[in-house]
Order: structure tokens, then C-alpha cells, then sequence
């Protein structure tokens, strides 16, 4: 349940996107909370990212975006765009996509960004994220099938369980569950037809953890 404040925030936090499309400044945020000082604001936004009710992105001035409203549910909202009259979700972010992530055999390292992907804010994690298109079947069990797109946390530490793209000797990349047991680290698939490889500590190099996944129809 959230503190009067860190719902005062939240609700100012919607009524501003929804209003004009972007986040507010800290100062602004000051003046409607009516308090003296941004580190009560620091306070609060932490708490509402530590109950994933909002997202910040470090490299922007106005940083902080809903995921959910103050009962809980996913926030979401459709925002007319004047000029062409087309609907634009503007609980939507841009994130770079890297090319393609195996979920089968390793590939290639993963390639330098060359285009970036519109997705919805409640997909995202706390960290910086990107996106990969995946390439093959090894994760079929785990509902995650070729070409759907994988969100990635790069800043979240993997726990056993997690999905996580690995780095295989600074050459190869690929997206399996991740088991650590002592100092190795085993590579899991969820397709009976591929095998479980366990790799030294100083083989593996996660890269991410997956987040979420986009599917388009």
C-alpha cells in the first residue's frame, strides 16, 4: 500500500503525461507537493521504484514514468496527437534494439545498435534496457518462441531461475535460464531437444536478464 505522498506523486506523475505528454521536473513536483526540498522527493520516488509503481531513466531530465496507478492496476492510457489526429501510446518508450539473441546454439556477440524499438513502459525493468529479436526454439517451454523480441534489464543481478543473455568467451551470445551452483554456472534450455552446458565462472559474463517479451501478431 503506498504512503499519502508517494500517491499524491503518482497521481501528479499521470496527470502530467496525460496532460502534456511528458514527465514533470523535480521542481515541479516540489511546488505540488508543497515541499522545501527534492531529497523528500528523492525519498519518495524510491519507494514507488522499489514497488515498481514507476520507471526512471537516468539519462533524462524528466525520468520518471507511471507503470501503475495507486490501486495497482497497470497504468495505460491513449493520447491523441492533434496534428494527424493518429493515436499515439505515450505510455510507450524508446529502447535501442541489438540485433538477434540465440535460444539455441550461440551466436555472434551481439551486434552494435542500429535501430531503436517502441515499447510499453510496463514491460520494461528497473535498469537500462534493451531489446533482441530471438532466433531459434531452445525456450519454447518457457513460452518463448523464434522472433519474439526480449526485453532485457542490463543492470538487474541474475538469481538461479532467471532468463539471462550469457556471454560465452567474449565471443558468443545466447538466452537461457541461469543456474549458478558453487563456481560454476549452468546454461539451461527449456526445449528437451537441447542440452544444459555449465561453463566456469570466468566463461560467463551475463549480459542481462530478461524482463519481458514483446510479441507482435
Amino acid at each position: 500500500m503506498l504512503t499519502v505522498k508517494q500517491s499524491q506523486l503518482l497521481n501528479y506523475l499521470i496527470k502530467k503525461i496525460e496532460e502534456s505528454g511528458t514527465s514533470p521536473s523535480y521542481e515541479e513536483i516540489c511546488i505540488h507537493l508543497n515541499l522545501k526540498s527534492k531529497s523528500g522527493i528523492h525519498r519518495i520516488v524510491q519507494g514507488l521504484l522499489e514497488r515498481d509503481y514507476i520507471i526512471k531513466l537516468n539519462n533524462k531530465a524528466r525520468s520518471i514514468y507511471p507503470k501503475k496507478y495507486p490501486n495497482g492496476k497497470i497504468y495505460s492510457t491513449l493520447k491523441q496527437d492533434q496534428d494527424n489526429e493518429e493515436p499515439n501510446n505515450i505510455n510507450t518508450l524508446s529502447i535501442p534494439l541489438l540485433g538477434k539473441i540465440a535460444a539455441g546454439l550461440p551466436i555472434e556477440a551481439i551486434e552494435t545498435a542500429n535501430e531503436n524499438i517502441e515499447v510499453p513502459i510496463s514491460f520494461l525493468g528497473k535498469g537500462k534496457c534493451y531489446a533482441l529479436k530471438v532466433d531459434g526454439d531452445s525456450m519454447i517451454e518457457a513460452g518463448i518462441l523464434q522472433d519474439d523480441i526480449a526485453i532485457i534489464d542490463s543492470e538487474r543481478n541474475p538469481v538461479n531461475g532467471d532468463i539471462v543473455v550469457a556471454l560465452i568467451d567474449e565471443e558468443d551470445v545466447t538466452l537461457k535460464r541461469f543456474r549458478k551452483n558453487g563456481e560454476s554456472i549452468a546454461l539451461e534450455p527449456a526445449n528437451i531437444n537441447y542440452k544444459t552446458y555449465i561453463y566456469g565462472p570466468n566463461r560467463i559474463k551475463v549480459q542481462g536478464v530478461l524482463t519481458s517479451l514483446y510479441r507482435h501478431y
